[in-house]
Parts: C-alpha cells; structure tokens; sequence
C-alpha cells in the first residue's frame, strides 16, 4: 500500500515535471523570432551580391510575409514584449537593413508601405547628410528623408556607430580582422571608452536632432562583437541590439546580441521562412454567375486551396478564362487573363485520402508578366491556390457566402 502511494505519487511528479518542460518550450517558441537583414537594393540584376537584392526580390519578399499572416516587429515593439506592454504576435518577424543606403528610402520605404511591413534601419550617422549638403552622386540617406520615415511610424532608426565602419577602408572589412566597435591592438579599456563611446553619442545625438527619435537599437558592424561594447550599450540607452551570425533569435532572455539571417538573391524569405503545413482533401462549394459547382480542395491552415488547373477549366468558358503554362527553367507557374485554356487531362482528378503535410512553393507566380509571391503550395505536381488570390491575379471577382458556406465568383 505505502509502494502504491509512492508510485503515484512519482508518477503525478513525473506528469508534473513534463507538463512543466512542455510549458516552458511552448513558452520559448512563443518568444523566438526570425530577424533578417538587408543591406543595398538596386534595380540591376547584374548587381546584385551577398549585401544587395533586387527591388523586386525584396518586393516579393515583403508579399510572401503579407500572404502568409506575419507581423513585422520594430525594436520598439521587442521592448515593449519584453516589458509585458504588448503581446508577441503569432507568427512576429523583425525586417532589418544596414548602413542607411539610399535605396532604403527610395525603393524599401514604398514597399514596406504598401505590404503593411516595417523594418529598423540602422545608420551609419556620419554618412547621413541634410539635403542641402547631399551630393546629386549620393549613395546614402538625407535626413529628411530619414526624418520622413521615422515620422511615418513604418521605420525605426538605429545606429550602426557614427563613423566606425572601418571608414579608413571605405566602409570594407579590415584586412587585419579589426572591424567596427572591436578593440584595436594595444588599446586600453579606459581608452577604448572614450573612442568608441564618443562616436555612440555622436550618432546618437544626430538622429535625435534629425528624426526626433529616441535611439534604442544598435547594430554591430560586421557583426564584430566585443564584450567591451556592452556596458556602453547600457550607459547610453541601447536596449536592443543585433549581430549576423544566422540563427532564430530568442527574446525570452535578453535583447541584445540577437541573431539575424542575410537575405540573398538565393537565400530569399521564402526559401528561408518555408511554410509546413497540414493539408487535409477537401471540398470547395463554389458558383459561377449563380450556377453551383464542386472543386477539389486541399484544407490548409483553415483555407480551402484549389488546383489552378481546376479553376482555369471551370473558368474556360466564361469572360474571365485564363490559360495556365509551367515554366520548367524558372520552376514557376505563369497566367495569362482573357486567354483561352486548353486543359491537359489531368484536371479534377480525385485526391488521395489521408492528412499530409506540404511546403510553400519558394518561387513567385507571374501573371500578365507580372510576378507575384502570394499563398500557394506544390502538391503531387499541382499548384494550389485560394480562389481569392487568383482572382486578383486573373481578373475575376470572388466573395463568400457565409450562410450556404459558397464562393461566389462573377465574371
């Protein structure tokens, strides 16, 4: 009898242990967050590196985000989870660019803008210029159009030194492995202080005088960290701050030294940030100018995804067809509005039974020669899509029907 006690009471200890490991990782995954970070964009394809993308290679990043439900985080927000202010949304990401290239105004801002994303950009200050100063030539920011930005509550600006990103090698890394804020070779902690922590209230004072932001956010250049730095982090506000190394950053401990992944023409969002889900066969009620019809349907995520195929044969007649075309060397699936479809055979085929689980596809859809990354995943061949998402790309309207739970498509 005493053993029997005993062994439940071990066995409620070990349930209670469990449960406790089990709240705590659901805990941690709550406070982890993907940061990525970018640097230059151009429109030139030939000019593209491992610090610069394509406008559109960004564009398309920022709407694979939009479409699949992530909320873009500043370093004020991070601040504000972390001070018990404000919730960790569901799926969080925080957008970063280095250096305070002119691109990010240019091209960067309009995008953020109109995917509903924002992004912190830290700033070389020192090669941040007014207008009146700025060169026709200028490869930075103004501060007014940094000023724009930060006012706009899209961007928050952070400090990437005044002027320690190895000005004395334009900006390069260091042939000798000493960059940015690391210690030089005899230098003292005393004398360290007064250089680096000059050249932190030097750029700090600038993007108060010029966005009217407090400065919260410090990224390390090059991501050369030295543990000098940290005290003076903390003495001159810096609550948040960044490094390169490629890794799921974890907020649950600390703000500071937080990884990032780097954004290539290769390592793109949605090669990066994949999507795994479970998709189970299902049905999508569906009618055309009020006549009934039943579509074969993948459930994922709560949303009925349709073949593309399917859709394009039961649109074939209507004002609204469109033709569908593989393109095997882009790996990409390409529309074109008002074309007359020609179905290959392979249409409406049943679905295999059972739950699955399928990944995003990673490259974007192009229709009318326009390329879009929005929701949609490869299954068994096939290109599923919401029927909402091809009508904006293929010029039909869609609505729901909540009573009779019915898509409603007008052409």
């Amino acid at each position: 009898m005493i053993w029997a006690k005993r062994k439940r009471k071990w066995r409620m200890l070990v349930a209670g242990m469990l449960a406790a490991c089990c709240l705590c990782s659901s805990a941690a995954a709550a406070q982890s967050l993907p940061i990525v970070m970018y640097h230059d964009l151009t429109q030139d394809e030939n000019a593209t590196n491992k610090m610069t993308v394509t406008v559109e290679r960004f564009r398309l990043d920022m709407e694979f985000l939009k479409e699949f439900g992530y909320t873009a985080l500043l370093p004020a927000d991070l601040i504000a989870i972390k001070q018990g202010t404000q919730q960790m949304p569901q799926k969080p990401i925080m957008i970063t660019f280095d250096d305070g290239y002119r691109s990010n105004y240019d091209w960067a801002y309009p995008v953020l803008q109109q995917t509903g994303m924002k992004a912190a950009i830290a700033v070389v200050a020192y090669n941040i210029k007014p207008q009146a100063e700025a060169s026709e030539t200028r490869h930075s920011m103004t501060w007014e159009e940094v000023k724009e930005m930060a006012d706009s509550g899209v961007v928050e600006i952070g400090l990437h030194t005044y002027n320690l990103h190895n000005p004395k090698y334009s900006g390069n890394a260091a042939p000798d492995g000493i960059n940015g804020v690391m210690r030089l070779r005899g230098e003292t902690e005393s004398e360290y202080r007064q250089r680096v922590g000059t050249d932190l209230k030097m750029g700090i004072e600038r993007i108060r005088q010029y966005s009217g932001q407090e400065v919260r956010y410090f990224c390390y250049p090059f991501g050369a960290y030295d543990y000098w730095m940290q005290p003076l982090l903390e003495e001159n506000g810096f609550l948040v701050s960044t490094l390169t190394k490629p890794a799921t950053a974890s907020i649950s401990s600390s703000l500071y030294n937080l990884p990032r992944y780097t954004i290539t023409m290769e390592n793109s969002i949605p090669v990066l940030l994949r999507q795994r889900e479970k998709a189970t066969p299902s049905q999508a009620a569906v009618t055309v100018n009020g006549e009934q019809h039943t579509l074969i349907a993948y459930n994922i995520g709560g949303n009925n995804y349709v073949r593309v195929r399917d859709v394009a044969t039961l649109l074939k007649d209507t004002a609204s067809g469109f033709d569908v075309q593989w393109n095997e060397p882009m790996r990409r699936v390409e529309l074109a509005s008002f074309t007359p479809y020609t179905p290959i055979g392979s249409e409406n085929e049943p679905l295999p039974a059972g739950q699955r689980t399928v990944q995003s596809i990673t490259e974007p859809t192009a229709a009318d020669g326009s390329l879009h990354m929005i929701a949609a995943f490869n299954i068994d061949g096939c290109t599923y899509y919401k029927l909402r998402s091809l009508g904006e790309l293929c010029a039909f309207a869609v609505d729901w029907d909540e009573a009779s739970h019915t898509v409603l498509i007008t052409v």
